[in-house]
């Protein structure tokens, strides 16, 4: 039996790898550690079980693996560091002023970046030949990103980490990748998008005129976009597959399409 461990995958993007993971059959059973939980859809419940566990704090880290590991088998196949994000408080924050509260900042590494070392340190040494890591970075990473400074360089973190674990784990056969979502409503985006349209009411038309002016396919992308190209990621089809950043941005990274 493989299974694979997912923080973050109660809802959103992380809910979009837990389903994916499942419905390609590159795991039979999935642990998700989050700090909130919630039902998994009833589709997939059956192979879905939740963790409660902050992945800032190492004990919570470890005592969340501990449990998994005696219920599922010493041994992960797959670990996908997914948790992520921000309070809509720190997003205002950006957009009010040029500089971030050295607080806010801490904050915004603390859960994006340091929390992929704390999960990883703790179950990469479980895994075994075969396994497969994928962190969830995205291309505010890879882009200047001014009035996300704090979130921007902790995910360009990520990005350089995951190149870093590639290369560690390699000779004990574990693959480690990542993807780089471009433009996704989720949670994360509703708060972004209330930060930066003035208000609840104002996030979706906010994120939609984001997408019309920055995307050159013209469309947002979705959790399952996200969710298709981990599973890849995680799967033998990809086995020669390590190191490697995977945008999924509609061309976000590419710039704007000419004479525009």
């Amino acid at each position: 039996m493989k299974y694979a461990i997912v923080t973050g995958g109660a809802r959103g993007l992380g809910l979009g790898i837990v389903t994916a993971l499942l419905d390609e059959k590159v795991v039979d059973e999935i642990a998700v550690i989050d700090k909130d939980l919630a039902p998994a859809p009833a589709a997939i419940a059956a192979k879905v079980h939740g963790f409660q566990g902050d992945v800032t704090d190492e004990a919570s880290v470890h005592a969340a693996v501990e449990s998994i590991t005696k219920r599922f088998g010493a041994h992960p196949d797959v670990l996908c560091n997914n948790a992520g994000g921000g309070e809509r408080a720190w997003f205002e924050s950006g957009r009010r002023t040029q500089w971030d509260s050295v607080e806010t900042w801490r904050k915004y590494v603390d859960l994006n970046l340091n929390s992929v070392y704390i999960v990883t340190r703790d179950v990469a040494p479980r895994m075994r030949a075969g396994g497969a890591i994928c962190n969830t970075a995205s291309i505010a990473g890879l882009l200047a990103t001014p009035f996300l400074a704090a979130y921007a360089a902790a995910k360009a973190g990520v990005i350089s980490y995951t190149k870093t674990l590639a290369l560690q784990l390699g000779p004990s056969g574990i693959r480690v990748n990542a993807v780089a979502p471009g433009l996704i409503y989720t949670r994360v985006w509703e708060n972004l998008g209330a930060a930066m349209g003035g208000g609840d009411a104002q996030a979706r038309a906010t994120f939609e005129a984001v997408v019309n002016q920055t995307v050159p396919l013209r469309r947002e992308q979705t959790m399952d976009d996200i969710g298709r190209a981990v599973s890849w990621l995680c799967s033998e089809r990809a086995r020669n597959v390590t190191g490697q950043i995977v945008s999924i941005d509609g061309g976000i990274t590419l710039g704007r399409p000419p004479g525009e």
